[in-house]
């Protein structure tokens, strides 16, 4: 899935996910309209680092615009115009349909980001169409995040997203990092690749816990291993005072455990 930098019109930059199978002339309106809203762009900017709000609304985007196009198509006894009509006399959506008439592309933001409202019409169409399926199915397969492809082990996603020069040591939305993912998830081409490129070891997510503390505390045995080989600090305390042993302890990791006591943990 491609992604374009925009310019908005606060001065401010964002990086916004094309829809596949979009028009060009679309896609255009959608950029124009998020650049001169700066309001609109920070929400969209606030998906960033969470893939499934992400994908949600890619996803609603696409219902949305497939029927656009259906309605865009024209032509006598088009059944998508005339389930659209029967729509703007429904009580629960009529105020809506009138909205998008009266204020256009605005309004069309609004409603495209509500991803209930984009379900139930749907449904009062009829149900997600056969022919959206395989749209919705890649931007379900498709990592969003340099996170969730640590996390999903896609190495061709990592390595994409490291070409992007994106940020390795941020913490999403829930305060990991994606060596955090990768290392809790077992993922251990993933973990070699983040480190080779310098990730951190020492702080994977916001309660300071440190590479080992999730190899151990997950029972990763082999990347425990590899972990202690490359310097990592046995003995390395979370913000809340626990080590690494204290962590496999606690969770009852006989073999990281003893992995951790042959290097001197405490």
């Amino acid at each position: 899935m491609s992604t374009e930098t925009l310019k908005i019109s606060d001065g401010t930059t964002m990086e916004i996910a094309r829809l596949p199978d979009v028009d060009d002339q679309t896609w255009a309106e959608v950029k124009a309209f998020v650049e001169g809203n700066p309001d609109t762009a920070k929400t969209l900017q606030g998906f960033a680092k969470n893939p499934e709000a992400m994908r949600g609304w890619l996803q609603t985007q696409a219902i949305a615009e497939h029927y656009n196009t259906k309605l865009s198509a024209g032509g006598d006894n088009n059944p998508v115009q005339e389930k659209v009509k029967s729509l703007e006399t429904d009580p629960e959506l009529a105020a809506v349909f009138e909205d998008i008439k009266k204020n256009g592309m605005e309004a069309a933001m609004k409603y495209y980001q509500d991803e209930e409202l984009m379900l139930k019409i749907s449904q009062k169409m009829g149900g997600l169409p056969a022919e959206l399926s395989p749209v919705l199915q890649k931007i379900e397969d498709t990592a969003m995040t340099l996170h969730e492809a640590a996390k999903r082990g896609d190495l061709a996603a990592v390595k994409s997203f490291l070409e992007k020069k994106k940020p390795l040591d941020s913490q999403d939305f829930k305060g990991i990092t994606p060596l955090g993912y990768a290392i809790g998830a077992n993922r251990i081409a993933v973990v070699k690749l983040l480190l080779d490129n310098r990730a951190n070891p020492y702080a994977v997510d916001s309660a300071g816990n440190s590479g080992l503390h999730y190899a151990a505390g997950y029972g990763r045995k082999e990347l425990l291993e590899y972990l202690l080989k490359v310097g990592a600090n046995v003995n390395q305390p979370n913000a809340q005072g626990m080590t690494p042993l204290a962590a496999a302890t606690q969770n009852q990791q006989e073999a990281t455990i003893q992995v951790l006591k042959a290097h001197g943990a405490q």
